[in-house]
């Protein structure tokens, strides 16, 4: 379940595999698409090193994480360590979700207009549907009301903004009317993002200025790579206040 008390410093993201059959214009990730696993090694690697610094949540996510050949083993190795698990997934490959269930903790689903998706009755685990809110998607207020009319008493839901990606984003990620939704108020995200609340939910502003954060979550790639920045080019400088040395 999303929570908005999380910070960068409570969780670790641990990159199962950049593979995913989707092509989704506001993705993050740069290496979509390549056909590369991380292997048990490396999440063990990842796991001494989130035991070092002390987090709390785990975060499994791809691509599409589900594409992992041995995703179930991976997440039943990281919940021996006692870790809260979350996977994200866009409910592509709901045999494996299904395997999963009572292991992971809570499932991120990325909703894209699916006409099929998991029903919460019949899981162990939490759900939250997670969906990205621009003109095109939500044109109006009403759109976005009866988008929560829906949803709301079946799942979890969280929202955001589109974020600066690429250039699509950008064109794309103000909403005009996101500032007038009635008896709404703005609140911290992971202490240092904009957020706002409507009817409950949680509205991540990626479209607004976070507060300046010189701590960032922490995430390891496929390769074994551990890293605080989006791609693959972490250096001494970028991690030298961090004990993580026997890690590279």
């Amino acid at each position: 379940m999303y929570k908005l008390e999380t910070k960068d410093t409570d969780y670790m993201t641990i990159v199962l595999t950049h593979k995913c059959r989707r092509a989704c214009p506001f993705c993050t990730d740069k290496y979509r698409g390549r056909e590369e696993y991380i292997t048990i090694e490396n999440v063990e690697k990842a796991m001494n090193f989130a035991i070092e610094n002390r987090f709390k949540d785990i975060i499994l996510t791809g691509g599409e994480p589900t594409e992992h050949p041995n995703v179930v083993k991976i997440a039943k190795k990281i919940k021996e360590y006692g870790f809260n698990l979350i996977l994200t997934t866009n409910y592509d490959n709901p045999s494996v979700m299904k395997e999963l269930d009572g292991i992971v903790d809570s499932f991120n689903v990325s909703y894209y207009g699916q006409t099929e998706l998991p029903n919460q009755l019949d899981y162990k685990s939490d759900i939250t549907l997670s969906t990205i809110i621009w003109q095109e998607r939500f044109p109006t207020m009403s759109d976005l009301d009866k988008f929560i009319d829906k949803y709301e008493n079946r799942y979890y839901l969280k929202f955001s903004t589109l974020n600066f990606a690429n250039d699509w984003c950008v064109q794309r990620r103000n909403v005009d009317y996101l500032d007038d939704l009635p008896n709404s108020k703005f609140v911290r995200a992971f202490e240092f993002h904009a957020a706002q609340i409507y009817r409950g939910h949680v509205i991540l502003r990626c479209d607004r200025p976070a507060i300046k954060n010189n701590v960032k979550a922490w995430k390891m790639f496929p390769d074994g790579e551990i890293t605080n920045i989006w791609t693959r080019t972490s250096t001494e400088e970028n991690v030298k206040n961090w004990k993580i040395s026997k890690y590279k």
